[in-house]
């Protein structure tokens, strides 16, 4: 099977996916939904346009071998189309010297851009190495896993979509005016920590009755303390013992109002041997503390 479609006008690829080819057509939160006909296969583009720059996230296999083509002249406008897969390649047509837009898509997860080279500030001929470093720079590779593990299939998806592929077109262009990727991206160093962040807020959560220190839960993830840190602080907006306080209050404010424990055994529950301390605690997040018929009122 062989899709003829435009490529460089975004609207007219999507009516035209719908219109020739059936592809079922809806929009969701600033974009277009374009999911692939049942007789075809199974998967979804999600289209976003954005004035003069475009892109798209989709993940389809289709059941029959198919090719797409189009008759839009490569670089047309000054249009340049970027193209990456989850399996880590990269590619452009304008770049590699392509006279037509022609390829195997008969399984595709990938994600494509297109931006008028009136941005890119750097000579064609340098811009295909420039893209190789950028996609396989560190940092860019955490992203785009972070791009490819969102499900383009799903249409509520969508929003978060559009973030991750707008901070990997932005970049792409602060990292041509300005060069060192590294330098460029300091302010997303910490996703790629993201994971063990996450497993560090998990272990405070399911060790509320102990105190377990920062030294401890930087063995137990394998990151360093002081990256642990501020990586925490950047993704909650809480240090460590501040999030473990916030976990422990709203556990007790959760046993005094739907369990008749003493007061005493909730304490213990949630690590507190002196009384005073947690009631202290309580009182500055609630504003009184139940016991019995009496409160302790904050002060």
């Amino acid at each position: 099977m062989e899709l003829l479609l435009p490529y460089i006008n975004p609207n007219h690829f999507a009516n035209c996916l719908a219109s020739k080819y059936l592809f079922k057509k809806s929009f969701g939160i600033n974009n277009q939904y374009l999911s692939v006909p049942e007789e075809y296969g199974n998967g979804a583009i999600q289209l976003f346009i954005r004035n003069d720059i475009h892109f798209f996230r989709g993940k389809w296999n289709f059941e029959k071998p198919t090719a797409f083509v189009s008759n839009d002249p490569v670089g047309y406008n000054g249009i340049i189309d970027f193209r990456v897969n989850k399996e880590g390649q990269f590619s452009s047509a304008s770049l590699c010297g392509a006279k037509r837009f022609e390829w195997d898509i008969s399984e595709i997860d990938g994600f494509r851009f297109f931006l008028p080279n009136l941005y890119l500030d750097v000579p064609l001929k340098q811009l295909h190495d420039r893209f190789e470093k950028y996609c396989t720079s560190e940092n860019m590779l955490v992203l785009s896993k972070q791009i490819f593990d969102i499900n383009p299939k799903e249409i509520y998806n969508s929003m978060l979509i559009e973030s991750k592929m707008l901070e990997f077109i932005y970049y792409w262009i602060k990292f041509l005016h300005f060069g060192n990727i590294e330098d460029q991206l300091n302010v997303i160093s910490y996703q790629k920590n993201r994971t063990k962040i996450d497993d560090a807020a998990s272990i405070i959560s399911d060790n509320l009755n102990t105190s377990i220190t920062i030294k401890q839960i930087s063995r137990m993830i394998g990151l360093n303390e002081q990256d642990l840190k501020v990586n925490f602080k950047k993704l909650f907006g809480l240090s460590i013992h501040q999030y473990q306080i916030k976990l422990r209050m709203e556990k007790a404010q959760l046993l005094i109002s739907q369990t008749d424990l003493p007061l005493t055994e909730i304490c213990n529950l949630l690590g507190y041997s002196n009384r005073g301390h947690f009631a202290q605690l309580y009182c500055r997040f609630y504003g009184h503390l139940p016991i019995g018929d009496r409160k302790i009122k904050n002060q």
